[in-house]
Order: C-alpha cells, then sequence, then structure tokens
C-alpha cells in the first residue's frame, strides 16, 4: 500500500503533472502514482454541474425519500426544475445554464439511487456533492443545550487574535502543539524515555506540504465493537477536570461516526467517482468566416478576428449529455465499505466562535483551503453548528481541484468555456456546492475539498449574533499513528501549577513551590504557546497560498493539455 493507504490527500506538488494533479507527467514513476492514486478528479461539465443543483435542492426537501417515488410529486417537481435556470460558478465568470427534460428526469430517476443511500437510523444523507455526508438532525435539542453551556465555562478567557475581534478560538490546537526538536516526546504511551526526550521535523519531501516546526497534537480514541468513542488521552487544550464536556465530546463523536465511515467510504480509491455526463463536445458547423482578401487591410484583419471570436463561441455545438436511456443505476454500489468499529483513531478537536455586535461589519472567513498540512495527514474533517444565532444566510462552500478536460482542438476556447466553463488560464477548479448553516447542522467532508464560510451578517442588525462550530479533524486511519496526546504530557503550565497546589500540603511555602516550577521542563508559559500558535497560524496562511499554486489552482493550459486534438 501506498504512503497514503487507501485514501486521497490535497498535500501534493500538481505542477509535476502535464495537465493539472493527476494528469500525465514526463516522469514514469509519476504517470503510475498519478494512475493507481487517482490523484484527483475529472472535470464535470457545467451542465452537470447544474444538475448537481437540482439534485441537492430535491433532497433537501422534508421527507423526499418518501415522496420521489409518487408521480403527482415528481410531475411538480419536474415542472418547477424545467421552469427555472441554474447559475454555476465557473474560476473566472458565472454560466446560466438550462437543464433539458431529459436532464432533469435523469435527476428525478437517479433519486432511487440517493434514497438507498441515505441511513435513515443514523439521520444522515450524501450532501451537496458527492463524497460530502450532512445530517441536520443528527442530535437532540438537549444535547445541543447542554455542550453549549459546557463550553461557555472556556469562553470568557478566550483570546482574540490581531486583526480578528469577531472570531474566538475556545478550544485551539495551534496552542500548545507539536513543537519539534522542543516538546517532550515518550515513544512508549505512559513511559517516559529520556533518550528520545524531543522529535525532531519530518523529513522535508517536497517544497511547501511539511511544516519544520510544528503539528497539531491529536487525541486517541478507541471505537467500540459497538460504535461508542471513548477518549484515550486528553483533548489538547481541554483540561482533563472537565469530565462532563469529555463525555458530551465522546457523545457527539459517537453520533458523527457513521458520517465518517460514509465519508471514508467514498472517498476510498475502490470507489470511484460517478459521473452522470462524459465525453466531450461536437461541432455541427465547420465553415469559419472568410479571411479578408488583401493581406494590408488592417481593418479587414480586425473585424476578421472579432468574426473568427464570436464565431468560435457561438457556432452551433453538440454537448456531451447524460445517456440516451437515461439514469442507468448503481451510484449506491460501493466496491469497499469503510468499518471503523473496534479501531484505534486520532482525532484533532477545534471549537471556534464568531461573534457579531451591532454596527459591526461583514466578516470575512479564512479563504478557501484545506486543513492541516502532511504533518498531521488529516483526511476527512467534521463539523457540528451547535449555535447559530441571528446571522443571515451563511453557507459552507467547497471547491475540487479537477485535471485538465480531454477530446478539444488546442486553443478551441469555444469548446472549453461552453463545455466545462474554462477559458485558457483558468484554476483547475470548480465549485461544486454549498450548504447553509444552521443550528443543528452536521456535516463530514473529505480533506482533498477546500471549503469555506460565506460572509457572515447581523440578521437583526440591532442585535448581537454568534456562530458556534465544532470541528473533528480525522487523522488517516490507514497510515502510522502520527505522535498524539497519549505521547506528549500537558504542556500547560497552569495545569502543572494547579495539579502542585492540589497535592502539596498547603503549608509548604510558596517559594518552594515556585523553585520546583522553575525545575518542570516541556511546560509553556502562556505568552510562549500564544507567541508559537501565532507562527503556526502564519505558517498555515502562507502554506493556503502555496497549495493553492501547486495544487488547486494550477492554470489551465488549452494549447498544452493532454490529449488535445491536434
Amino acid at each position: 500500500m501506498n504512503q497514503h493507504g487507501g485514501y486521497r490527500h490535497p498535500f501534493l506538488v500538481g505542477t509535476h503533472f502535464f495537465g493539472g494533479v493527476g494528469g500525465s507527467s514526463g516522469h514514469s514513476s509519476l504517470i503510475l502514482l498519478a494512475k493507481s492514486e487517482a490523484m484527483t478528479d475529472n472535470p464535470r461539465t457545467i451542465t452537470e454541474l447544474a444538475m448537481n443543483q437540482l439534485s441537492y435542492q430535491l433532497r433537501s426537501r422534508p421527507d423526499w425519500w418518501k415522496h420521489h417515488r409518487d408521480q403527482s410529486v415528481r410531475a411538480k417537481w419536474a415542472a418547477e426544475a424545467s421552469a427555472r435556470n441554474y447559475d454555476v460558478r465557473t474560476p473566472s465568470a458565472n454560466a446560466t445554464i438550462e437543464l433539458s427534460q431529459k436532464q432533469v428526469e435523469y435527476i428525478l430517476d437517479e433519486l432511487v439511487g440517493y434514497a438507498s443511500l441515505r441511513d435513515e437510523p443514523n439521520s444522515c444523507q450524501v450532501s451537496c456533492f458527492e463524497r460530502i455526508w450532512e445530517s441536520k438532525s443528527l442530535f437532540d435539542p438537549l444535547l445541543i443545550s447542554s455542550f453549549n453551556d459546557e463550553i461557555s465555562h472556556f469562553r470568557a478567557p478566550a483570546r482574540k487574535r490581531q486583526g480578528t475581534n469577531c472570531i474566538r478560538a475556545i478550544v485551539d490546537p495551534s496552542l500548545h502543539p507539536l513543537v519539534y526538536n522542543k516538546t517532550w516526546v515518550s515513544l512508549t504511551e505512559g513511559k517516559s524515555r529520556p533518550s528520545s526526550q524531543t522529535c525532531p521535523p519530518p523529513q522535508a519531501t517536497d517544497i511547501y506540504t511539511l511544516s519544520q516546526k510544528f503539528c497539531f497534537l491529536p487525541t486517541d480514541i478507541h471505537i467500540s465493537s459497538t460504535g461508542h468513542v471513548e477518549f484515550l488521552s486528553y483533548i489538547n487544550n481541554i483540561h482533563p477536570r472537565h469530565d462532563k464536556l469529555y463525555d458530551i465530546l465522546s457523545t457527539i463523536l459517537t453520533h458523527f461516526l457513521p458520517l465518517f465511515e460514509h465519508c471514508l467510504t467514498d472517498l476510498h480509491r475502490n470507489n470511484p467517482l460517478h459521473q452522470r455526463i462524459q465525453g466531450s463536445c461536437r461541432y455541427t458547423v465547420w465553415d469559419e468566416p472568410d479571411q479578408p482578401e488583401f493581406s494590408d487591410d488592417d481593418e479587414g484583419w480586425s473585424n476578421y478576428e472579432r468574426e473568427v471570436l464570436d464565431w468560435a463561441l457561438n457556432r452551433p455545438i453538440n454537448l456531451p449529455d447524460v445517456p440516451a436511456t437515461g439514469y442507468p443505476g448503481g451510484i449506491e454500489y460501493r466496491r469497499h465499505v469503510v468499518d471503523l468499529k473496534s479501531k484505534k483513531l486520532q482525532v484533532v478537536v477545534r471549537v471556534s466562535e464568531i461573534n457579531l455586535k451591532p454596527g459591526d461589519q461583514t466578516y470575512f472567513s479564512s479563504p478557501y483551503h484545506v486543513e492541516g498540512m502532511k504533518n498531521e495527514r488529516i483526511v476527512v474533517c467534521g463539523r457540528f453548528y451547535s449555535c447559530v444565532e441571528n446571522i443571515k444566510c451563511c453557507e459552507i462552500q467547497f471547491r475540487m481541484a479537477v485535471t485538465y478536460p480531454r477530446g478539444f482542438s488546442a486553443g478551441d476556447s469555444g469548446a472549453t468555456l461552453r463545455t466545462w466553463g474554462l477559458r485558457d488560464g483558468d484554476s483547475s477548479h470548480q465549485y461544486i456546492g454549498s450548504v447553509p448553516i444552521r443550528t443543528g447542522l452536521s456535516i463530514v467532508f473529505p480533506n482533498i475539498y477546500q471549503h469555506r464560510h460565506t460572509p457572515l451578517q447581523l440578521l437583526d442588525p440591532t442585535k448581537d449574533g454568534r456562530m458556534t462550530v465544532v470541528s473533528f479533524l480525522l487523522i488517516d486511519p490507514d497510515i502510522p499513528p502520527i505522535i498524539s496526546t497519549s505521547n506528549v504530557a500537558p504542556q500547560q503550565k497552569e495545569w502543572i501549577r494547579e495539579a502542585l497546589d492540589e497535592s502539596l500540603d498547603e503549608r509548604i511555602p510558596v517559594e518552594i513551590v515556585e523553585k520546583i516550577m522553575e525545575e518542570v521542563e516541556g511546560v509553556m508559559e502562556e505568552e510562549e504557546s500564544w507567541a508559537y500558535s501565532e507562527e503556526m497560524l502564519r505558517e498555515r496562511t502562507e502554506f493556503w497560498k502555496r497549495n493553492d499554486n501547486y495544487h488547486f489552482c494550477i492554470p489551465f493550459d488549452i494549447w498544452h493539455g493532454p490529449e488535445i486534438i491536434r
């Protein structure tokens, strides 16, 4: 098995490949790697992306899986779908798509497969795009209320970062992280190894994906044979004395387990991504505008160039379409099904909160990004929105890297633009959907998709607004575990001081306690930890930019891509 096991990661240098991430390469080893790892996805036609919008809109309706076979309901849905247009965002513009009756019927027929995929016992289903799973009713209101009450104890002392007055990191994995060549690490759980006190940075294998300074410290968890989650070590920056919060987080993670399993199943290399429309376009008219009669006719040539451009973008074309026989069935079939029960996993826990007050301007969240770096090997991300109060129409959006399209003539922007929404020089990615955020929403998505929140605004500008987000970042379960809180004792100096105060005789002078604390190694003062955190976040922000350049935003070359017709 390769270094990434059964799952793909977004930590690649896509410029090594000819035709975008996962395209061909001049190096035979990279060609084999691209084929074996299926490093990225083929682009969807803009028509299929519009069909995807329709599918998610239908599957967002209450009890859709109970009504989709009803012929009167089906006829109503078909009429509504045919009466509207769909706006598809492309890398450089927007496209307005009108779906044909055959395409609408395909989506309606396809609902049978999505209904089969729906996990009714766990109240979850495929979300806005393949591999993304969601639930709007995973938790009862009492559990949500209990969590919000418990996490409120962390809210008051939580610190805000410079330039981010609206966002508060309540449980922040960038505080007290693994610092290479500094953090004490025990190679055997529960047993100190003085000869291996610190951990060296990983050997750099490429130009940007591995941090040489920091790594998140995940928490080890055990999944019982019945699917119950048990924490095997402390959660970084949550004191073990908060036993009720640990119990609630254990319950939340237990409920998230089926979503993780479904997402990992769909992400597995043995389960290729389904595409509704395949193939390329075909022109029906080939007569180009006539060239000027005289070579020195500047005005004529200028007019000719405009006519050719207009002709290229508007001449009749047969775009690829769904099969003539309609939906072929089988989208629910999986060659490999992931079962995490009776396994030991690792997860990074983060809790953040965005607070808006009357008079605050719109809050713009992070740009499109993935979670972590190659050090953590995060494969799947879970989000639980425990509180969304007085926030207007916020969504979580997704985009994916794609290879160059195939089967068009070199320089034929009319074909690539009308088929896939791609112009020469456009970034090789596609916008694959968004999910409205509400209290209680649970969503799990693969880390090969970038994500971001849309800008936040107050619904009622006279009242406060708040959004609390719990993130569970799952380390790839198919590869050896990374250093976790099982290997690193708490680095919070105040925790050690509190433990000393509780265990030592109160008659011991404070000076002696202070002397003991001076001898304690492997801990961080609050300001020191905060400085490391700020440096780590700057490093990660720079990584996001490079990840765009080398993976998600590789320019589409309409003249020199693979399988171009010349």
